[in-house]
């Protein structure tokens, strides 16, 4: 029975005295004669050698693609509420103050933070507080750029810093504080009533020292957005124009004493902006949205046809932005209009809702109409509809299937894919 390995690969057999296992045929299993592996052991240490490497080169390009983000602040927050737990007992969630309006609630990094009329609060994934800071604004504001969140009282004085576990510092405006906003980098700037002037715009550094001061003669700043870098921002105002209304833009760098560049938008007011690049900003205006790319003389214009603008929200991650708008300008049947850094329209999706709440996350876009949520794709197929509860005001998505909602008494987490049971629990615990 042998005699047919010998000449084959098999090149090794024991000795007699070495077989000690028999099988359960007439010879003893070690009888058989043993395989030599045709791969040397240099040849297998080349190919471990070349994982590890293809390994390493992919780290290094995911480390590189996201860099401004790889921070070790960023990373020791991921470790302690992500990896170490400090686990909640789940969401839906109660809010602390008796409100918080859709602009001052934010998903940023995978966790929760609003700033209501008495606490700035963040949450965890699994709905555990990690902080509950007082604030004593009468009209509390809150701007956020990843881990850094700025809060302020809309025309008084007191304004706060925090990152997701702290207050890291609290100051005072020596006037009235109209708007602001903050960078990732700690960099905010401010915008206040002005001594002498419309108003004045000031930055500061992550210390909190002024490292800016631009004073506007013409204009009333109503938005202000700073780059992703936090080495200047643009600010957009309005004034009266013969009965009518203009908007001014300017296009400021900390460094510099005079602007980079200054638009005029003749009969539109601008009521929100945001950088969606380092180089491009969008503006939202009540009859059209519009791109500035720093260093152009002209601005790109997207017209809403004489649409009602019902909402819209930035994306910056995928540098797009979208707007929602109401083809019956009761708010209803809205079309969600999204677009490039550049101005290029990137798709048009009809709805038969209106759009109380637009969030986008990637090819993925959410309409909240009352407590319902409709998400779609950008083909305009309707992937999901989910019953958010009653009282809901705000929707961000957080992946193509995951969606945090705001209400009015609560923060709620929603799996779209399975929406009868997340509806089931929110009625359940939350005893609307």
């Amino acid at each position: 029975m042998l005699n047919k390995f010998k000449n084959g690969r098999y090149a090794e057999r024991k000795k007699k005295q070495d077989r000690d296992v028999m099988s359960y045929e007439d010879m003893p299993l070690d009888d058989y004669e043993q395989e030599k592996t045709d791969i040397s052991p240099e040849a297998v240490k080349k190919i471990i050698i070349g994982v590890c490497i293809a390994l390493a080169t992919g780290l290094i390009v995911f480390a590189f693609a996201n860099r401004d983000k790889l921070t070790w602040e960023n990373i020791s927050t991921w470790w302690t509420y992500d990896v170490l737990g400090n686990a909640g007992n789940g969401y839906p969630v109660n809010l602390v103050g008796s409100e918080v309006t859709s602009g001052n609630f934010t998903v940023n990094q995978g966790h929760v933070a609003y700033a209501s009329d008495t606490s700035f609060v963040t949450l965890n994934s699994t709905g555990s507080e990690v902080s509950n800071l007082q604030l004593r604004y009468s009209k509390p504001v809150m701007k956020s750029a990843d881990n850094r969140f700025l809060t302020y009282g809309l025309g008084d004085t007191e304004y706060q810093i925090h990152d997701f576990d702290s207050k890291l510092y609290s100051g005072n405006a020596d006037e009235r504080i109209y708007t602001g906003d903050i960078a990732s980098n700690g960099v905010y700037c401010l915008v206040t009533e002005g001594n002498g002037y419309l108003t004045v715009l000031f930055a500061y550094d992550k210390n909190n020292n002024r490292i800016y001061k631009y004073s506007f003669s013409e204009y009333y700043i109503t938005s202000v957005a700073i780059n992703n870098d936090g080495t200047g921002c643009v600010a957009c105002g309005i004034t009266s124009d013969n009965g009518g209304i203009k908007t001014g833009v300017y296009v400021l760098d900390f460094k510099k004493e005079d602007p980079v560049s200054v638009y005029e938008i003749a009969d539109d007011s601008v009521i929100d902006c945001k950088y969606l690049s380092d180089s491009r900003a969008a503006l939202i205006g009540q009859a059209a949205s519009y791109i500035v790319k720093i260093g152009d003389k002209n601005y790109t214009v997207n017209s809403y046809d004489d649409r009602t603008l019902a909402n819209y929200c930035f994306n910056p991650d995928t540098s797009s932005y979208a707007v929602a708008l109401s083809r019956n300008g009761d708010g209803r049947s809205c079309a969600v209009l999204e677009y490039t850094d550049g101005g290029e329209k990137l798709c048009s999706v009809d709805t038969e809702y209106s759009a109380e709440s637009l969030s986008m996350y990637k090819g993925i876009m959410a309409v909240l109409d009352g407590n319902t949520a409709y998400v779609y794709n950008t083909d305009g197929d309707l992937l999901y509809s989910c019953n958010t509860g009653t009282g809901s005001k705000k929707i961000v998505l957080t992946s193509d299937s995951t969606a945090y909602v705001l209400s009015v008494n609560q923060v709620r987490f929603f799996d779209l894919k399975n929406p009868l049971s997340t509806a089931d629990t929110v009625r359940e615990t939350s005893g609307e």
